[in-house]
């Protein structure tokens, strides 16, 4: 299950890919582009009251409900079928919908990346919008801007424009 992309939510997973231009010393802004593999995905979901009548969400009994949270690690990479540069660590708790068809979740998500982190945070899922980027370290110390991402076969790429 991923956190990212919930229109793909059924398998709720969300993927990245990297590439970058310039450094975060460099003047101006940049953008970087991750890609993550969902097949080496680990998700969790953890079923909050009300517990939903099934646990397997194939089934037509399943149900999220508000508070509903979702646990995932997923590797990182420099661009899809390339190396891996990192890790992606997200947590979302879903606020409204019941399938994760429909589904909205809160996210929060951290690339742990070789040069540093970037910490993204924003609505997924069914009420999806651009991600902000809320911070970062190392190379991304002190990040803004945002991200959105794009469905590629078993994966997404990830696309965040770091402002100068």
């Amino acid at each position: 299950m991923k956190i990212l992309t919930l229109a793909a939510a059924a398998a709720a997973a969300v993927a990245i890919a990297v590439a970058a231009t310039g450094s975060a010393q460099t003047p101006g802004g940049r953008t970087v582009t991750l890609f993550e593999n969902i097949a080496r995905e680990r998700s969790t979901l953890v079923d909050n009251a009300p517990k939903s009548p099934s646990k397997n969400p194939e089934s037509r009994r399943f149900r999220l409900s508000a508070g509903d949270e979702l646990v995932n690690r997923t590797p990182v990479l420099d661009h899809k079928g390339g190396a891996r540069i990192g890790t992606s660590y997200a947590h979302a708790v879903v606020v409204n919908g019941r399938r994760f068809g429909n589904a909205s979740l809160q996210a929060n998500i951290v690339l742990a990346l070789r040069d540093g982190t970037i910490a993204l945070a924003g609505l997924v899922g069914a009420a999806q919008r651009p991600l902000a980027v809320v911070g970062g370290t190392g190379a991304y110390d002190g990040a803004r801007g945002s991200a959105t991402e794009k469905e590629i076969g078993s994966g997404a790429e990830l696309t965040i424009r770091l402002l100068p």
